[in-house]
């Protein structure tokens, strides 16, 4: 059995293209900084709980919020530099224009999706607004962890539809 290959992928040479990919690495930068703070707090916590048994409340909460803030903001770069796990099993030996084809209907089916999530985030953090929803230790609202998914999946869905295109020219990753 031969040993999965990784292809580096460069950063993309046209205007459009850069601009997404500088978008997708603040946006990463953003994530991972709220990871470390996540798990600074975390670390904290615990420290709390050993040594004093006085833990921070709603270190659960805060952890909830923000991974899934970092996870959306993660996912437009890994989109760009083709990071997702493909399985090509079945097209590993069709030819090349195929599976650029076929990579570009999976992009184009990522943007649809990405952007059918960005509307339904915007909807859902309007409601939570509107309604007053808060989290139940901490009573903080609700509507300001679910604002970052929207623009995070929007641009996950402009990054799509880029990446789509570069496969349907023959530009992607496989090309």
């Amino acid at each position: 059995m031969s040993e999965p290959v990784v292809q580096a992928v460069p950063s993309p040479a046209d205007p459009l293209g850069r601009l997404l990919d500088l978008l997708s690495r603040l946006l990463a930068l953003i994530g991972g900084l709220l990871l470390v703070a996540m798990t600074l707090m975390a670390t904290y916590s615990i420290a709390m709980r050993a040594v004093f048994d006085e833990p921070l409340l709603g270190d659960v909460e805060l952890v909830q919020m923000g991974c899934g803030i970092a996870i959306v903001f993660f996912l437009p770069l890994c989109q760009l530099r083709r990071g997702n796990v493909i399985v090509d099993v079945f097209t590993m030996n069709a030819p090349q224009r195929v599976r650029n084809s076929l990579d570009g209907l999976g992009g184009l089916l990522m943007a649809l999706a990405s952007a059918l999530l960005a509307w339904r985030s915007a909807i859902g953090t309007t409601d939570a607004f509107g309604t007053g929803e808060e989290s139940i230790i901490m009573g903080l609202p609700i509507w300001w962890s679910m604002a970052a998914f929207a623009p995070g999946f929007a641009l996950l869905a402009l990054v799509a539809l880029y990446t789509a295109w570069q496969d349907f020219r023959g530009e992607g990753k496989s090309a």
